[in-house]
């Protein structure tokens, strides 16, 4: 049989039907994860003073190329194309592209030496392209490459002719493509991004999972970098490119070492946050693409792991057409006691609560009972009806397919977590953490997924029971803590549940130590989990010590999970952690924390005299002054620009 010509750029390429593919479990020899080549990159345009670079106008005078396999640190490339001469850089491969000069040339010289340089770019962008395919990536990363650097060097070639560029991909004679992809929600607002196909290659791009990853004040490379590495970027601003471009040598080569860190950066990122472990890891679990788990949201994942367990059980899944659905009663919030607690407040935790509620009362799609005639043929012990009224078959009856899954994702977190206490190897501890990381997330997403209200297939009766029953159970616990820890049964203070919010309960024991507060609240989570069936389960997880409760989801107060010593701060909804305020603001809420809190020192009406009449004066940094906001244009509104 002749063989095919190749059709991609691969070394080895397969063509197997889907019904012979061999996959295994993520366990044992097949856990580790492949050593995938990774490429950071960074550009350089110079720009006309006082405006954003145009592909159409300005040129591309440099890229950084920086490339490691994943797990190890030490990158095997490190190089930079310039456009004009440029000194040498130490443990940079630097390549030149430039044209001849003069140190005085006339006018005719200059429009030669103009049209020669434009040569040397194109020269540059086509033997940049040779280098992507020769150095054949896997994941092409940087920052804010999806929404600048590719689309710019893809415009940019256009502009310039260059045809062979735009074939950066694994398949052959197959074109990189772009177009415009808008995103629009009541949450979110309407965000536009570029969506490229490199076949064959994954695009991870950090500014966008940092963006939905993390809160942060700002986004930009140096603050994230000095956030999370303690670092920063090269001193180089950007109104100065185009002074160093035109330059000498030296210049180019401050220029050059400041791109090349623009490219470093997004790799020790990678590594520090774990970002590609944890995405990979969550690629696994739920069985879809990588790029579905970077350019998708939570649903996809669970309708791939519906798909594949309704496959194991010869169901089909039904095609539903969103549309919106009625609204539901959501989780319960007991109205706060706000206060400043000079005494432990011991906090009781759901442990996944509402996968633990789908699971222990069989919730899922194939369970439901919709008329009274189903029940006709059930007696009364083989079905529940739920607080919201809704009714389900009971697991002997028929177990639902979304409590196996749970039950799946759940036994293989505590598998993994249980390795990660074993494991000395610290890379592979990476990825146990990611891996159990990936199945918490996974199984939290389930009860989301079936009341997204417009979604794959949205089920209110399930979304509202598993709430019901989780506002029951808070109650429940609120009575039975008050009523079990009263003087009339022969404790010395009466119980009281300050506060309680979705899944966890706050609870006032009247002792005075830490550790006589953890001992109550551990016997009480006891107590209270055995009212509850498996695999419900009710923990003690933390005391607070003091505690300052000012609102609904706002409080701060001394965390101790052991009685010798508090942890930590922790703050929740106050101004010190969140990000719509100015730090001034921030600042001032933590030094008056840091008095009540750990001085213990409650006249801090003299701290915030002083804070406040120091902007007055003025004696403070215009840069503690500056409040971050992002605008979003939605349905309605007038065009604006997005940033931050």
């Amino acid at each position: 049989m002749k063989p095919h010509p190749p059709v991609t750029r691969c070394q080895i390429e397969v063509d197997v039907s889907y019904e012979d593919f061999i996959s295994h479990l993520p366990e044992g020899e097949w856990q580790a994860i492949a050593p995938v080549r990774i490429l950071s990159f960074d550009i350089e345009c110079a720009a006309e003073k006082g405006t954003f670079p145009e592909a159409q106008r300005d040129p591309v005078i440099q890229i950084a190329n920086v490339a490691v396999l994943q797990g190890e640190t030490e990158p095997f490339v490190k190089n930079v194309f310039t456009l004009g001469r440029c000194a040498p850089i130490a443990g940079t491969d630097v390549r030149v592209f430039a044209p001849e000069t003069k140190l005085c040339m006339s006018e005719a010289e200059l429009r030669k030496y103009e049209a020669e340089l434009r040569k040397c770019e194109t020269q540059l962008l086509k033997e940049w392209a040779e280098f992507l395919q020769e150095l054949d990536p896997d994941i092409i990363t940087g920052y804010n490459i999806v929404n600048f650097d590719l689309p710019y060097l893809l415009n940019r070639a256009k502009a310039l002719n260059v045809d062979s560029f735009p074939y950066l991909g694994r398949v052959r004679d197959s074109r990189t493509t772009m177009r415009d992809s808008t995103f629009d929600s009541r949450a979110y607002g309407k965000r536009v991004n570029k969506i490229i196909s490199i076949e064959g290659r994954i695009q991870f791009d950090l500014f966008q999972i940092l963006l939905r990853d993390t809160k942060l004040r700002s986004y930009t490379l140096n603050s994230v970098s000095y956030h999370f590495l303690g670092e920063q970027k090269e001193d180089v601003h950007h109104s100065i490119i185009s002074t160093l471009q035109k330059g000498n040598e030296q210049t180019r080569r401050r220029l050059a070492v400041y791109c090349v860190k623009d490219a470093v950066l997004p790799i020790r990122l990678l590594d520090k946050l774990m970002c590609l472990i944890n995405y990979m890891e969550m690629a696994r679990v739920t069985g879809v693409p990588l790029a579905y788990v970077l350019s998708r949201g939570q649903q996809i994942k669970v309708v791939s792991q519906l798909l594949r367990k309704a496959r194991e059980k010869d169901l089909l899944m039904p095609v539903h057409k969103s549309e919106a659905q009625e609204e539901y009663a959501g989780a319960t919030v007991i109205e706060p006691s706000r206060g400043y607690y000079n005494i432990p407040i011991a906090t009781l935790d759901f442990s996944s609560l509402y996968p633990s509620i789908m699971q222990a009362h069989n919730l899922c799609y194939t369970t439901l009972l919709f008329k009274s005639t189903d029940r006709e043929r059930l007696t009364p012990d083989q079905y529940i009806r739920t607080p919201s009224g809704n009714h389900f078959v009971k697991s002997s009856v028929r177990k639902g397919l979304l409590p196996e899954i749970l039950e799946d994702l759940l036994s293989a977190r505590k598998k993994a977590k249980a390795e990660l206490k074993e494991e000395k190897d610290s890379f592979r501890r990476k990825v146990l953490d990611g891996r159990q990381l990936a199945l918490k997330l996974s199984a939290n997403s389930v009860y989301g997924f079936t009341g997204a209200n417009v979604g794959k297939l949205p089920c209110i009766e399930i979304s509202q029971s598993v709430t019901s029953f989780g506002r029951q159970m808070i109650d429940q616990s609120k009575n039975l803590v008050e009523r079990k820890y009263c003087v009339a049964n022969g404790y010395p203070f009466d119980a009281k549940v300050i506060y309680g919010d979705t899944d966890s309960v706050m609870v006032r024991f009247g002792v005075g130590t830490v550790a006589e507060s953890m001992e109550l609240g551990r016997e009480a989570a006891e107590m209270i989990s055995a009212t509850f069936p498996h695999p419900i389960k009710l923990e003690f997880e933390k005391v607070y010590f003091p505690y300052l409760l000012i609102n609904k989801k706002r409080y701060a107060g001394l965390f101790f999970t052991r009685p010798e010593t508090h942890d930590k701060m922790d703050c929740k909804g106050i101004e010190t952690v969140r990000r719509d305020n100015c730090r001034l603001v921030a600042r001032l809420i933590d030094t008056c924390l840091h008095k009540l809190l750990l001085d213990r020192n409650q006249t801090t009406h003299c701290v915030c005299q002083t804070e406040i009449s120091d902007p007055l004066q003025p004696r403070v940094d215009i840069s503690q002054l500056v409040i971050s906001k992002e605008l979003t244009r939605t349905s309605g509104s007038k065009e604006y620009a997005t940033w931050t």
